[in-house]
Protein backbone atom coordinates (compact mmCIF):
# COMPACT_ATOMS: atom_id res chain seq x y z
CA UNK A 1 0.00 0.00 0.00
CA UNK A 2 1.20 3.37 -0.82
CA UNK A 3 0.79 6.42 0.83
CA UNK A 4 -1.74 9.25 -0.51
CA UNK A 5 -2.20 12.67 -0.03
CA UNK A 6 -6.00 13.86 0.19
CA UNK A 7 -6.61 16.61 -2.89
CA UNK A 8 -8.96 18.16 -0.24
CA UNK A 9 -9.79 18.30 3.24
CA UNK A 10 -13.75 18.58 2.35
CA UNK A 11 -15.21 14.86 2.62
CA UNK A 12 -16.30 13.88 -0.60
CA UNK A 13 -20.74 13.81 -0.89
CA UNK A 14 -20.48 9.82 -1.51
CA UNK A 15 -18.30 8.62 1.82
CA UNK A 16 -19.98 5.09 2.79
CA UNK A 17 -18.77 3.30 5.92
CA UNK A 18 -16.94 0.09 4.70
CA UNK A 19 -15.32 -0.94 8.17
CA UNK A 20 -15.05 0.35 11.95
CA UNK A 21 -12.41 0.93 14.17
CA UNK A 22 -11.95 -1.49 17.28
CA UNK A 23 -8.99 0.09 19.09
CA UNK A 24 -5.16 0.31 19.28
CA UNK A 25 -2.53 -2.44 18.20
CA UNK A 26 0.56 -2.36 19.90
CA UNK A 27 1.80 0.55 21.30
CA UNK A 28 3.32 2.15 17.64
CA UNK A 29 0.04 3.52 16.78
CA UNK A 30 -1.22 0.42 14.61
CA UNK A 31 -5.27 0.36 14.67
CA UNK A 32 -7.12 -2.67 14.20
CA UNK A 33 -9.75 -1.89 11.32
CA UNK A 34 -13.33 -4.33 10.97
CA UNK A 35 -14.01 -4.69 7.78
CA UNK A 36 -17.96 -4.29 7.20
CA UNK A 37 -18.18 -6.82 4.76
CA UNK A 38 -15.09 -8.73 2.93
CA UNK A 39 -13.30 -5.36 2.83
CA UNK A 40 -12.47 -5.00 -0.88
CA UNK A 41 -13.64 -1.76 -0.99
CA UNK A 42 -10.80 -0.76 1.34
CA UNK A 43 -7.88 -2.32 -0.62
CA UNK A 44 -8.98 -0.97 -3.85
CA UNK A 45 -8.21 2.29 -2.31
CA UNK A 46 -6.17 4.46 0.28
CA UNK A 47 -8.69 7.51 0.22
CA UNK A 48 -10.34 6.43 3.87
CA UNK A 49 -11.90 9.10 6.19
CA UNK A 50 -12.70 8.35 9.69
CA UNK A 51 -16.20 9.32 10.77
CA UNK A 52 -16.19 9.92 14.54
CA UNK A 53 -18.50 8.94 17.29
CA UNK A 54 -19.43 13.01 17.01
CA UNK A 55 -20.04 13.13 13.35
CA UNK A 56 -16.83 14.57 12.56
CA UNK A 57 -15.08 13.75 9.30
CA UNK A 58 -12.10 13.60 8.96
CA UNK A 59 -8.94 12.06 6.39
CA UNK A 60 -6.83 9.23 6.96
CA UNK A 61 -3.64 7.85 5.07
CA UNK A 62 -2.60 4.87 5.42
CA UNK A 63 0.79 3.73 5.14
CA UNK A 64 1.08 -0.40 6.19
CA UNK A 65 -1.76 -2.79 6.77
CA UNK A 66 -1.98 -6.97 7.31
CA UNK A 67 -4.09 -9.57 7.86
CA UNK A 68 -4.67 -10.91 11.61
CA UNK A 69 -7.75 -12.81 11.74
CA UNK A 70 -10.69 -11.16 11.10
CA UNK A 71 -9.78 -7.55 11.19
CA UNK A 72 -6.83 -5.98 9.51
CA UNK A 73 -4.42 -3.89 11.63
CA UNK A 74 -3.54 -0.94 9.82
CA UNK A 75 -0.65 2.34 10.35
CA UNK A 76 -1.84 5.52 9.51
CA UNK A 77 0.26 8.49 9.25
CA UNK A 78 -1.59 10.23 11.53
CA UNK A 79 -1.10 7.94 14.56
CA UNK A 80 2.54 7.24 15.79
CA UNK A 81 1.09 6.14 19.06
CA UNK A 82 -0.98 3.90 20.93
CA UNK A 83 -2.85 7.43 22.12
CA UNK A 84 -3.25 8.28 18.78
CA UNK A 85 -4.74 5.08 17.90
CA UNK A 86 -6.84 4.85 20.86
CA UNK A 87 -8.51 8.47 19.63
CA UNK A 88 -9.33 7.00 16.78
CA UNK A 89 -12.38 5.73 17.36
CA UNK A 90 -15.27 5.26 14.42
CA UNK A 91 -16.39 3.95 11.10
CA UNK A 92 -13.96 4.35 8.16
CA UNK A 93 -15.58 5.20 4.79
CA UNK A 94 -14.24 5.45 1.40
CA UNK A 95 -15.43 7.49 -2.14
CA UNK A 96 -18.57 5.15 -3.56
CA UNK A 97 -16.23 5.97 -6.55
CA UNK A 98 -13.51 3.82 -5.25
CA UNK A 99 -16.07 0.66 -4.90
CA UNK A 100 -14.78 -2.17 -7.49
CA UNK A 101 -17.02 -3.45 -10.18
CA UNK A 102 -19.68 -5.88 -8.92
CA UNK A 103 -20.79 -9.25 -10.86
CA UNK A 104 -24.15 -9.67 -11.96
CA UNK A 105 -26.17 -10.58 -9.15
CA UNK A 106 -23.78 -8.86 -6.87
CA UNK A 107 -24.81 -6.49 -3.95
CA UNK A 108 -22.85 -3.99 -1.60
CA UNK A 109 -24.21 -4.67 2.08
CA UNK A 110 -24.09 -0.85 2.63
CA UNK A 111 -27.18 -1.07 -0.37
CA UNK A 112 -29.13 -3.64 1.50
CA UNK A 113 -28.83 -2.32 4.94
CA UNK A 114 -31.87 -0.34 5.59
CA UNK A 115 -33.93 -2.15 3.13
CA UNK A 116 -37.58 -3.21 3.51
CA UNK A 117 -37.54 -7.38 3.76
CA UNK A 118 -41.24 -8.43 2.14
CA UNK A 119 -42.18 -12.18 1.62
CA UNK A 120 -44.46 -14.02 -1.51
CA UNK A 121 -47.38 -13.12 0.41
CA UNK A 122 -46.32 -9.54 0.27
CA UNK A 123 -46.14 -9.26 4.24
CA UNK A 124 -43.66 -6.39 5.27
CA UNK A 125 -41.41 -8.62 7.30
CA UNK A 126 -38.80 -6.13 9.07
CA UNK A 127 -35.89 -3.96 7.63
CA UNK A 128 -32.61 -5.40 6.99
CA UNK A 129 -30.36 -4.12 10.04
CA UNK A 130 -27.11 -5.72 8.97
CA UNK A 131 -25.61 -8.64 7.64
CA UNK A 132 -23.88 -10.95 9.61
CA UNK A 133 -21.51 -13.50 8.10
CA UNK A 134 -21.80 -17.00 10.66
CA UNK A 135 -19.04 -18.47 9.19
CA UNK A 136 -21.00 -20.72 7.01
CA UNK A 137 -23.15 -17.66 5.00
CA UNK A 138 -24.26 -14.36 5.26
CA UNK A 139 -27.32 -13.20 7.17
CA UNK A 140 -29.34 -10.87 7.04
CA UNK A 141 -30.48 -9.75 10.63
CA UNK A 142 -33.98 -7.81 10.22
CA UNK A 143 -35.35 -5.94 12.98
CA UNK A 144 -39.25 -5.49 13.43
CA UNK A 145 -41.84 -4.71 15.92
CA UNK A 146 -44.08 -7.54 17.06
CA UNK A 147 -46.32 -6.61 20.22
CA UNK A 148 -45.37 -3.66 20.64
CA UNK A 149 -41.49 -4.91 21.17
CA UNK A 150 -38.43 -4.99 18.63
CA UNK A 151 -37.39 -7.69 17.77
CA UNK A 152 -34.79 -9.48 15.61
CA UNK A 153 -35.19 -12.37 12.70
CA UNK A 154 -32.33 -14.24 10.86
CA UNK A 155 -33.00 -15.28 7.21
CA UNK A 156 -29.73 -16.47 5.57
CA UNK A 157 -28.71 -14.49 2.51
CA UNK A 158 -28.86 -17.93 0.21
CA UNK A 159 -30.84 -18.12 -2.92
CA UNK A 160 -32.93 -20.76 -1.17
CA UNK A 161 -34.72 -17.80 0.75
CA UNK A 162 -33.46 -14.72 -0.62
CA UNK A 163 -35.28 -14.20 -4.59
CA UNK A 164 -34.65 -10.91 -5.22
CA UNK A 165 -32.13 -7.76 -4.01
CA UNK A 166 -33.47 -4.41 -5.31
CA UNK A 167 -31.19 -1.99 -4.07
CA UNK A 168 -33.56 0.73 -6.35
CA UNK A 169 -36.52 -0.05 -4.85
CA UNK A 170 -34.93 -0.39 -0.87
CA UNK A 171 -36.67 -4.51 -0.91
CA UNK A 172 -35.44 -7.45 -0.50
CA UNK A 173 -37.81 -10.07 -1.45
CA UNK A 174 -37.89 -13.41 0.79
CA UNK A 175 -39.02 -17.24 0.36
CA UNK A 176 -40.06 -16.57 4.28
CA UNK A 177 -42.82 -16.75 6.78
CA UNK A 178 -43.67 -14.37 9.17
CA UNK A 179 -44.35 -16.84 12.15
CA UNK A 180 -40.85 -18.89 11.20
CA UNK A 181 -39.06 -16.93 14.42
Amino acid sequence: MTASTHETLTPPEDLVPVARTAGAYGVRGWVRVVPLGTGEALMETDDWWLQDLRGNVKPLTPVEMKAHGDVLLVRFEESTSKEDADRMKGRIAVPREHFPELEEGEHWVTDIEGSSVVNREGENLGTVESVVDNGGQQVLKIEFTAEGKKRMRLIPLVPAYVEKIDTEAGVVHVDWHADWD
